[in-house]
């Protein structure tokens, strides 16, 4: 009997590494046929012959640093990154939206990197997507939430990067009473905190931090807040025109990018109206 292994490690080394049931029990020292067991009772699909050999290769981070700040900023905002276990080989980066932007945008960010999965929508009209990378995305799993990376925050070009990537997970660009705003919320007041410092270093003057939702506060599709949830916003033209030069060129949320040409053109046409 098989006492040692967990469905988490089994789905690992199965469903993302790979591994052939004779292979798995090797690692185990037991019969193949007790791991053929345990993928049918934990419930996975049992490959075929055809699709056991089947390899799904990982490829290393590029070691791009704009493209890693991108990817820390956007894991913030949106990713669960973990490993199934200790010493798993495979980092796990997951997500559920029932936004067909941000999935599609999430398979362009990692595809390249290992297999992605994405789901049917469920019920509520959630995808799931999920990511298989190899273990020198580890940078993702040591995050402190609670701030910019250092090396990040003294680069112009990196922090650009980095708030590219946290907008596209966290932000918004519109247009309210004919006026174009921009936003980016977040439970964590430190991390909006030192973004607004960031911005004001790198000549944004105009940031403005404020508790949009209190703590308690019920939403119409019934989440409750378990904490005060805090939103970074500019309005003014000429800071909104510095924002979008900031961050501009390395969005890669299709809406983002389409809200953003909407708001130049909204502050194009006032600025003709009323000047500078």
């Amino acid at each position: 009997m098989l006492l040692n292994v967990s469905p988490q490690e089994l789905e690992d080394y199965y469903l993302n590494q790979r591994l052939s049931s004779r292979k798995i029990a090797k690692i185990y020292n037991c019969a193949y046929s007790t791991i053929d067991r345990k993928i049918r009772l934990f419930g996975f699909k049992v490959r075929n012959r055809s699709e056991s050999h089947v390899i799904y290769e990982k490829s290393d981070f590029s070691g791009n640093l704009s493209e890693k700040a991108y990817l820390i900023g956007f894991s913030i905002g949106d990713l669960r990154v973990r490993k199934f276990y200790k010493n798993s080989e495979t980092v796990h980066v997951d997500c559920g939206s029932t936004r067909n932007e941000q999935i599609d945008l999430i398979e362009r960010l990692f595809r390249r990197y290992g297999r992605v999965w994405i789901s049917k929508p469920n019920k509520k009209g959630v995808t799931q997507i999920e990511c298989f990378l190899n273990k020198t995305f580890d940078f993702l799993l040591e995050l402190d939430k609670s701030s910019v990376p250092d090396w990040a925050g003294k680069n112009k070009l990196f922090f650009s990067n980095f708030l590219a990537g946290f907008v596209d997970a966290e932000g918004s660009i519109f247009i309210s009473r004919n006026k174009a705003f921009f936003a980016l919320g977040n439970y964590d007041i430190k991390l909006l905190k030192e973004i607004k410092y960031l911005l004001e270093k790198f000549g944004i003057k105009s940031p403005k931090i404020f508790c949009s939702v209190r703590k308690g506060f019920v939403a119409s599709h019934g989440y409750r807040y378990n904490q005060d949830y805090w939103t970074l916003s500019i309005s003014r033209k000429r800071e909104l025109v510095n924002l979008f030069a900031l961050v501009g060129p390395y969005l890669k949320h299709e809406k983002r990018i389409a809200c953003m040409e909407l708001a130049k053109t909204n502050i194009e046409a006032r600025n003709k109206l009323y000047g500078e």
